[in-house]
């Protein structure tokens, strides 16, 4: 499955992946007073954007996430200002990078592999990420979905980072944090890296991934190993 003789491109999520979410996750568990506020939150912003998907609209992830909150507050029987709600989001703009990824993305670099991102944040909330957690230079391309206007897991958004990057889908390597997101790449003839981040499982209806590592710098050691 593997051409050792090339090393694949590798295409990284940003949030919860390369990003930790803890400091976002705090600011909506305390502004809506209920410890699973994030998680219900963050699970009716992938909903919608597939909605989007399959309604054939676009809102950005930002606009989205805003409107998701509202919605979560009125779930949990709670009311919030248009302040409250920007100021609470706007701490996605200001996330740190796990204590793993810079070693790890460095590591990747120094032994000849090409790095991009893939991500459903929109062009200008990535780019503040990347300058904010210090990893504006660690990547070829910094690729949003913002461009083609399509939310993973749909295969359109694989298939053009994979046009960006030059690269037929099996030569590239998709990891992440989230299962959905690596159904998606599965089904659109990528490779697969499961970055086990705390909370986080595969999709136990789809294919495994191709490889799997507890961060990302030992998903760096894995790779290395297998296309040494």
């Amino acid at each position: 499955m593997n051409l050792k003789n090339t090393k694949p491109v590798l295409l990284f999520d940003v949030n919860e992946t390369l990003l930790d979410m803890t400091p976002l996750k705090n600011a909506i568990n305390t502004l809506l007073e209920e410890p699973l506020a994030f998680k219900i939150w963050f699970g009716m912003v992938l909903h919608h954007s597939l909605v989007d998907n399959c309604t054939n609209q676009y809102h950005d992830f930002s606009t989205i996430a805003a409107s998701m909150l509202k919605m979560t507050a009125t779930s949990l029987n709670k009311t919030i200002t248009e302040d409250e709600t920007k100021k609470t989001l706007s701490v996605i703009r200001n996330l740190k990078a796990y204590p793993d990824v810079l070693k790890g993305l460095q590591l990747l670099k120094e032994n000849g592999f090409r790095l991009a991102t893939l991500t459903n944040s929109p062009e200008n909330a990535l780019k503040e990420q990347l300058i904010n957690s210090n990893l504006t230079d660690v990547f070829e391309l910094a690729l949003s979905i913002d461009t083609i206007k399509k939310y993973k897991p749909d295969p359109q958004t694989y298939e053009w980072a994979a046009t960006k990057l030059g690269q037929e889908p099996q030569n590239i390597i998709m990891i992440a944090a989230h299962g959905w997101d690596l159904a998606g790449a599965i089904n659109a003839g990528l490779q697969t890296g499961f970055v086990a981040r705390e909370g986080q499982s595969l999709y136990s209806l789809s294919d495994n991934p191709t490889f799997q590592a507890k961060d990302i710098y030992e998903m760096a050691l894995v790779l290395i190993e297998e296309y040494k």
